[in-house]
């Protein structure tokens, strides 16, 4: 593994990728830079050269980066794939930052459309290089292409669900979410012109939305019924009551029968009092 390693990447390495191996290997081994050169094949006097170095030779290169594979596998790979991503962003952004200067800079349509979809083909095949360290970078410039295009009468391609980001979804569903309570139209509008949301992605945020605001609807006229049937229920009896004829005749019926109750209870407890003395 260390061989297959060290030929496929040390080509790839810098002066300073081996100044920055070589120097870990010495603090791995107690900062013992004569033995770090022992264990990489070098004189001493080479491995101090690299300061002032414009070039190191592809066999120092490999010594070195062999020495800190057997020394230390995981870190030294770690190290190449942090250097490697490095590089690709780098790559990356030179690449879109190139073209996207071509593209403003030509007032031929036909130039234009040919740079946009060479932009748009790098930044789809490279997403998640991009999103993981350029991506307002490239949001930007694509934006900014976009809208020449449009301003050229160029049609567009229509954007792929990939082509989002997680946070950018949540923010266009909050903004979708906001418009649609106030306008229902004006946000599917937004969200396909504005946005650019692929049809498959704003039609379920849309009908999300459309089927929250008609149970909310719903909810809220059960309980305005709920309230007007309470109180029709209720002045429907009152009405009952007074429409009775003899409303005032029972209640004066009722107060009667309840003095005679309670005067038959005072006298029961009046006369028990009595007997109970005597």
């Amino acid at each position: 593994m260390n061989s297959y390693i060290t030929e496929k990447y040390a080509g790839m390495l810098t002066e300073e990728d081996v100044k920055n191996l070589f120097d870990s290997l010495a603090k791995q081994l107690g900062e013992n830079r004569s033995e770090a050169a022992r264990r990489c094949g070098l004189t001493g006097k080479a491995t101090y050269d690299w300061e002032n170095a414009a070039y190191v030779k592809l066999g120092t290169k490999k010594k070195v980066l062999e020495a800190s594979l057997k020394e230390n596998f995981l870190t030294t790979v770690e190290y190449l794939l942090g250097r490697s991503s490095s590089r690709s962003l780098d790559l990356l952004r030179t690449i879109l930052s190139t073209l996207y200067a071509n593209a403003l800079e030509t007032a031929s349509p036909n130039e234009f459309k040919d740079i946009l979809a060479k932009f748009e083909a790098i930044r789809i095949n490279h997403r998640g290089t991009i999103r993981d360290g350029i991506n307002d970078e490239a949001t930007d410039m694509s934006s900014m292409l976009r809208n020449k295009a449009s301003d050229l009468g160029i049609p567009l391609t229509a954007k792929s669900i990939d082509d989002f980001s997680a946070e950018e979804m949540i923010n266009a569903v909050k903004l979708i979410g906001h418009l649609y309570v106030e306008n229902p139209v004006q946000a599917e509008t937004f969200a396909l012109k504005d946005l650019d949301l692929p049809l498959d992605a704003w039609k379920p945020v849309i009908e999300t939305f459309k089927n929250l605001c008609f149970a909310r609807e719903a909810q809220t006229t059960t309980v305005v019924d709920i309230h007007e049937n309470s109180a029709l229920h209720a002045n429907q009896l009152l009405w009952s009551f007074s429409a009775t004829k003899n409303f005032d005749s029972i209640l004066s019926q009722q107060n009667a029968g309840l003095r005679t109750i309670i005067g038959k209870s005072a006298e029961e407890k009046k006369s028990y009092e009595i007997t109970t003395t005597n």
